[in-house]
């Protein structure tokens, strides 16, 4: 049994790869911004140094202490092991906390006896098929799931991780990622842009299936209707995309950006046609905006829908970008006045970062406490 001193702070070490802005990231920032401060002192660790899209400042400006093994991913083969076990010591952590595929894995190979949670936010086998192939994705998630086995403490980000971990015979608890719910400055303006305007977030990358986006809007404006798409982050398929996009002045593409809600607060809408999804951080911050939003039917954008009574519209995947295209067309009939006071609805009473954090504090009492 792990014995704590009830007058002394509980260390919680996060361990993650790297503070790169995600939607990991904007959680862990979240979670750790609603901890309570007088019980729990977080402490992160980060196994690689930092590239130029870190969210680190963030956590410092929230008191974060931080490491870094500052390791790539082949020095860490070789290093990381050691070198954990001995800021461990050193820290002397009463609870780890991991999140991705490195850390999971690096913290199921070293058997420590501290209370170890983790955290789900994909489904492996899914995302790293899509991501690296039927064979090398087969072999990658195979790992991770082996690593997520060896916790006694999971966490999956939405009940659709949960389900899906279950079918591998994985028991978790499911605590949905959560969003901040200050709205401060939130405006219905449109800056320079052709309304309504529709708005994408994420990494370019084919599971986000962004191109499937762009067809659906460009076979839009060729209905003589109104609008513009603004496209925010960088990736992979950015040079593909804007090739698409075909030179259409209606398609804004903004990459990587410091702050998304600036351009989420004078958006009138969300398009999200993901091909698989945890529980999609970006929906959730532009339901935390105001904004209706348009998902594809992915079984983690259900799992909002059923939630939302008049701020979300589902379309299907399989029938191609004419579902999607149909509800662009008539989206001012679709979603009304009640569209914006329901998404903020859903995100105080279900999908807050406080709601989160308190169900996170739960845990982290009961594990030290086994």
């Amino acid at each position: 049994m792990h014995l704590m001193n009830k007058n002394k702070s509980i260390k919680i070490l996060y361990i993650t790869s790297t503070l790169k802005k995600s939607g990991p990231t904007n959680q862990l920032l979240s979670l750790i911004k609603h901890l309570n401060r007088k019980i729990y002192k977080p402490i992160i660790l980060t196994l690689s140094p930092e590239a130029s899209d870190s969210g680190m400042e963030d956590f410092k400006k929230n008191g974060v202490i931080l490491y870094s093994l500052r390791l790539s991913r082949i020095k860490g083969l070789f290093y990381a092991k050691n070198r954990l076990s001995k800021l461990i010591n050193e820290l002397k952590p009463d609870i780890i906390h991991t999140q991705g595929i490195r850390a999971d894995s690096l913290m199921a190979s070293c058997h420590l006896n501290i209370p170890w949670v983790l955290t789900s936010h994909n489904y492996p086998i899914q995302d790293y098929t899509m991501k690296y192939g039927k064979i090398k994705g087969s072999l990658i998630s195979t790992k991770h799931l082996s690593s997520i086995r060896k916790c006694k403490n999971i966490i999956a980000c939405s009940r659709t991780i949960g389900n899906q971990l279950a079918t591998h015979g994985i028991k978790s608890i499911a605590i949905v990622n959560g969003v901040e719910t200050d709205n401060t400055g939130l405006i219905n303006k449109v800056k320079g842009l052709e309304e309504p305007v529709f708005i994408t977030v994420g990494n370019l990358i084919p599971r986000k299936n962004t191109s499937f986006v762009i067809k659906a809007f460009n076979i839009y404006k060729e209905s003589d209707k109104k609008g513009s798409l603004i496209i925010l982050g960088g990736g992979v398929e950015y040079n593909k995309l804007k090739q698409l996009a075909n030179k259409n002045p209606h398609i804004v593409f903004k990459g990587m950006v410091p702050d998304v809600k600036h351009y989420l607060f004078f958006s009138n809408y969300f398009i999200s046609a993901s091909l698989s999804e945890g529980m999609p951080y970006a929906v959730l911050e532009a339901l935390s905006s105001g904004l209706p939003v348009i998902l594809s039917d992915i079984p983690s954008h259900l799992e909002i829908s059923k939630e939302c009574t008049h701020c979300c519209e589902i379309f299907s995947l399989s029938k191609g970008i004419e579902d999607l295209i149909k509800i662009m067309l008539q989206v001012e009939n679709v979603f009304t006045k009640k569209s914006r006071e329901d998404a903020l609805r859903v995100i105080n009473n279900v999908f807050s970062a406080k709601v989160m954090a308190e169900k996170y504090q739960n845990v982290y009492s009961s594990v030290v406490r086994q």
